[in-house]
């Protein structure tokens, strides 16, 4: 909006033949909470789980500090398909700043195994600097586990550590598992040559350790036009035996969003 705050929209799509098209207008679905909670100044969605006869919204809330920093921790909602419509199950974070996570936690990735456990990638701030004049963060991907999906015990280390000294920050994982393997598409940045979000790739046969492997990744940016800065965000899932990826272009995504499938 006006105040640069993210609200969140459903749609519903058609997923057919390599191509996902919106169906309707988005609609308005989650908007940031009131004045001095979790969520004031923003929403953003994170990832939509189906367990039992309820499919839940997991969603990051920001709160923006004095000389630009921010704060940002992990809500969960109830979502009604039918009328495209999100309704808050709690007024707080069910997963945030606490004694292992003393900046933010803002977990996009969820899945339930067969043992019922549930399990999360996310991303955790490691430290605020301030260089010319201006305070830079720094954030890793992490990884926890619940038994209800609310009460989380965390892994206290990164699961994928930065590539050099030029990498700073890793922006929602997105975790599928195919074949018994776990696989997760993330944004990525930066390297010596590149400052904006590219999106990397790894493999795990636990969930828990992973192996970096971002020439697989399968995406670059374009030669010209939407997504020919920056690629980020991705969301991937398989349909009828077709795999998707959305994804984020230029700008974190303000020049839009755009859908690749797997060749």
């Amino acid at each position: 909006d006006r105040f640069q705050r993210s609200h969140i929209f459903l749609s519903y799509a058609e997923v057919k033949d390599g191509r996902v098209v919106l169906i309707d207008e988005p609609r308005l679905a989650l908007e940031p909470g009131p004045k001095g909670y979790f969520d004031c100044d923003g929403v953003i969605s994170g990832c939509l789980i189906k367990s039992g006869k309820e499919i839940y919204l997991y969603f990051i809330g920001w709160q923006n500090l004095p000389d630009g920093l921010w704060i940002c921790d992990t809500g969960r909602a109830i979502v009604d398909a039918e009328k495209l419509s999100i309704t808050k199950e709690f007024s707080g974070p069910i997963f945030g700043r606490d004694r292992n996570h003393p900046f933010f936690a803002a977990a996009t990735a969820f899945f339930i195994t067969e043992d019922g456990m549930w399990h999360t990638w996310y991303n955790s701030g490691l430290s605020w600097s301030k260089k010319d004049n201006k305070w830079h963060h720094k954030y890793g991907l992490h990884y926890a586990t619940s038994e209800n999906g609310l009460d989380w015990v965390p892994d206290s280390r990164m699961i994928i550590p930065f590539r050099d000294e030029h990498e700073y920050a890793f922006g929602r994982p997105s975790v599928v598992r195919w074949n018994g393997i776990y696989h997760m598409w993330f944004a990525h940045r930066a390297s010596k040559e590149i400052k904006q979000y590219r999106i990397g790739y790894a493999r795990s046969f636990d969930g828990r350790n992973w192996e970096r492997d971002d020439s697989s990744s399968g995406i670059d940016v374009s030669a010209s036009g939407w997504d020919s800065e920056m690629i980020c965000y991705p969301c991937v899932f398989e349909h009828e035996g077709v795999r998707y990826m959305l994804y984020n272009g230029n700008d974190y995504g303000r020049t839009g969003f755009g859908v690749a499938t797997s060749g």
